[in-house]
């Protein structure tokens, strides 16, 4: 038997007959092999014949076309939009985290592109092959926000990518052209004597289509522009974006996806769909092979096939694709650390965005420069990690070293300053690194993250004590009329740096534990301790620090400012101050937020009235800073007070039920304990609590209360926390300032959350009141997180 692979004839000779044969003398279970043949041959050893492990099976490109089994040319309306929307639906996978090479390359097309001599399927290959170059190149690889597990698509087994050949631009002008010769070609369709309802209507639902690529297309490449001369990445055009977004939604809802049926006598009652009969594909049915590629994969590859995703799917992912792109340039408003965090948590908890969208949303804050590391990026490539520090610390607490302007910093605090701030720079900007992953591998990098952190509290602790005598010193000579002991004793005492790292700390803790909810990590056994731990532990520290800022603002801004007027007539409004040299634009943009705003407009007739008023001592002090977080705080502390008061009572009474395998060995208290707070033993602040303080501290109240004292105690913190919420939101709907459209409000917690909080706090204390009258006694009660799945309502 003679066959011919390409230029070679090979003569097989038939052995089946023979070798069954010899087959027959052989035992059951005998093998029979050459002493060469190993078991790693076996198991890489290839099947003859069939075509998932036989490569020379599948036929290339160019032997399809020699044997007339694939057109390249002369396509119709229909074939032409079903090769798109297959190639759309790979294009999804791709998205999904599969390998090119068993998604978008099992189009033969694809593999050499050149030998299509229709324009418009080749001008459609090109865009493909260029539109996943720039995204596996220019966003997924410079975000880097995927593991090798999670998505495989960056892998490019030598397929072209023309990268010489084709430029992005373009592929651009090639489908606006191909769109201006089908518009002409429908005006025709439509002039013709004997009218084709169904050519007309292909032919204008291939056009959508062209146009809808060159839209996205257009949109990918805006969202990652570069500077050709210094490789940079522009500043995000919202209004270019917005504009592109329109259209292509627009076109979403012109689009009938295909649907393939099996003759075209086939009736089906959705108008919603493009009906495509098999029979009118007969040229094109090899078009793609599953296959093709499967000897470029590692033997130890994945090769598990996936079924295409229906058009009418693609379409719905896409349209899901461009809500969360609507969204995506309100990053430009976000000037500060604080709005950034709530914004990328907004992002990543409702919108629940693909990997694609989570790069775009980092590039976007943080462009990315060659060669340039995560920490050395510029926030809107405008601003240094380092100077928004700065503003953000004078922001939350103003110390003394961002806050006089008209001093002489001498070089050794400059650099210890300097040190400081460029250590901050990393944890950070791996602080939105770690927001922008999977919410799964996000938990595990703010474990990673609580460490750095650590050192971070080392070095401002440091930066504090050098910088306490420095200041006093510079306080004392400027002899003010209204400088008090209680003032001076609080500047001294206060650790500036350390609180604010200690408030950003907290903040990652909070949410690291509320994760665990969020991924239903946590057992009931473990309610109580997580619940606990949440609320002495860290809400507590959170509560402090925030009263101490508070503190710190209302008491010492009126001293600083005193000090900054008492030396601006000597120094002629020059700022003197290295560190405020450096941030004093980003000060000028904020000038509505900063807590020392008189500072900023020392021209203005009416800010020389508050200067008068300031020498005389009744400058008007603010009282209402941090307001709305503690608010929050507060509410979230009495909920987990609450929560671990009410379960230790029902634990005591044994009556809540546990799960069998919760009695295994392994997951003893301790070790549960161990597990879940095993990040926050490193850190400075707040001190880790160990098992055994925590049990000897358990004891004590146990010895202290009853359960029906227990019960009390949890329905009051359940009515405080409902209180708390409850004022939360009824100062957010009266607040002129506050945007009611925002999901988010405060760090972790949006309104949502909150209204879902004031719902979980009223039953609990109804079910509390009726435990604690003695109500059904023998009764176990199990927990719901159905309305919230960071706190439960009991059932009974």
């Amino acid at each position: 038997m003679q066959e011919t692979i390409g230029d070679t004839t090979y003569n097989w000779t038939d052995v089946t007959t023979q070798f069954a044969d010899l087959c027959q003398t052989l035992s059951i279970g005998e093998v029979l092999r050459d002493r060469d043949f190993t078991l790693f041959e076996a198991m890489t050893a290839l099947e003859l014949m069939d075509p998932k492990m036989d490569g020379n099976r599948i036929l290339t490109l160019q032997q399809l076309i020699e044997k007339k089994l694939l057109k390249i040319s002369s396509f119709t309306s229909i074939e032409l939009i079903h090769l798109f929307d297959q190639l759309l639906a790979t294009f999804h996978m791709w998205l999904d985290g599969h390998s090119l090479a068993l998604t978008l390359f099992t189009c033969v097309y694809l593999h050499d592109i050149t030998l299509i001599e229709d324009y418009h399927l080749r001008t459609i290959c090109f865009t493909f092959v260029k539109l996943i170059d720039y995204i596996r190149e220019r966003i997924l690889l410079k975000a880097g926000l995927f593991e090798e597990e999670d998505f495989s698509g960056t892998l490019t087994y030598n397929f072209p990518f023309y990268y010489e050949t084709i430029k992005d631009q373009t592929c651009l002008s090639d489908l606006k052209k191909c769109e201006d010769e089908l518009n002409k070609r429908l005006r025709s369709l439509k002039h013709e004597n004997d009218l084709n309802q169904s050519d007309i209507h292909f032919t204008q639902q291939l056009i959508y289509r062209i146009r809808f690529l060159r839209s996205f297309f257009g949109l990918t490449l805006r969202f990652n522009e570069a500077n050709e001369k210094t490789n940079e990445q522009t500043y995000l055009n919202s209004e270019d974006i917005l504009k592109n977004l329109k259209q292509i939604d627009e076109l979403l809802l012109l689009i009938r996806p295909s649907h393939m049926v099996e003759d075209e006598t086939t009736v089906t009652n959705d108008n919603s769909e493009l009906i495509i009969s098999i029979s009118s594909l007969t040229d094109i049915s090899r078009s793609f092979d599953p296959y093709y590629n499967y000897r470029q994969l590692p033997p130890a590859f994945n090769r598990f096939i996936r079924q295409l995703v229906s058009p009418s799917c693609v379409y719905v992912f896409l349209g899901d694709i461009c809500q969360q792109l609507h969204k995506m340039p309100e990053i430009n408003d976000k000037r500060t650390l604080k709005q950034a965090f709530e914004f990328f948590l907004e992002f990543s908890t409702n919108e629940k965005p693909s990997l694609f969208i989570r790069s775009l949303l980092l590039l976007s804050y943080l462009p990315s420069v060659q060669g340039c590391l995560l920490s050395s990026r510029k926030i809107f490539g405008q601003i240094s990690f380092a100077e928004q520090v700065k503003y953000e610390i004078r922001l939350f607490i103003v110390p003394p070293l961002l806050t006089f302007k008209y001093i002489t910093i001498d070089n050794e605090t400059i650099n210890y300053g300097e040190n400081f701030f460029q250590r901050a720079c990393v944890p950070f900007s791996n602080l939105f690194y770690s927001l922008c992953n999977n919410r799964a591998r996000t938990r595990e990098k703010l474990s990673n993250l609580l460490e750095e952190f650590s050192v971070l509290q080392d070095e401002s602790e440091k930066l504090d004590q050098w910088l306490h005598k420095y200041f006093l010193q510079h306080i004392l000579q400027a002899n003010l009329s209204t400088l008090n002991t209680q003032t001076l004793l609080l500047i001294e005492k206060t650790s500036y740096f350390f609180q604010f790292i200690l408030h950003w700390t907290l903040t990652i803790m909070e949410y690291y534990l509320l994760m665990g909810f969020d991924l239903s990590l946590y057992s009931k056994r473990e309610l109580y301790d997580v619940y606990f731990y949440f609320a002495q532990i860290i809400l507590f520290t959170h509560i402090n620090v925030y009263k101490t800022s508070t503190n710190i603002l209302n008491t010492t801004v009126p001293l600083f400012i005193q000090l900054n007027q008492k030396h601006q007539q000597t120094h002629k409004n020059q700022i003197n101050n290295f560190f405020i040299q450096q941030f004093s634009s980003i000060i000028q943009q904020h000038a509505n937020d900063d807590p020392l705003m008189d500072l900023n407009n020392d021209n203005s007739s009416g800010q020389k009235k508050n200067k008068r008023k300031n020498l005389n001592g009744s400058m008007p002090t603010n009282t209402d800073h941090h307001e709305q977080e503690l608010s929050l705080i507060n509410g979230h502390f009495s909920m987990s007070t609450a929560m671990h008061r009410c379960l230790r009572a029902l634990e005591v009474e044994q009556r809540l039920k546990f799960s069998s395998t919760d009695q295994n060995y392994f997951l003893r208290n301790e070790i549960r304990y161990r597990h879940r707070f095993l990040p926050f033993a490193n850190l400075c602040a707040p001190p880790y609590m160990p098992h055994s303080d925590f049990l000897h501290i358990q004891h004590l109240s146990d010895n202290r209360y009853s359960t029906s004292e227990l019960y009390q105690d949890a329905i009051n913190n359940f009515s405080q926390a409902k209180t708390y919420f409850e004022t939360y939101l009824n100062r957010l709907t009266t607040s002129k300032q506050q945007t009611l459209h925002r999901t988010f409000t405060t760090c972790f917690t949006s309104i949502f959350d909150v209204e879902s909080y004031i719902r979980v706090a009223k039953t609990n204390c109804v079910v509390l009141k009726l435990l604690l009258s003695g109500h059904k006694p023998d009764m176990t009660i199990d927990f719901d997180f159905s309305l919230h799945p960071h706190y439960p309502t009991l059932k009974l």
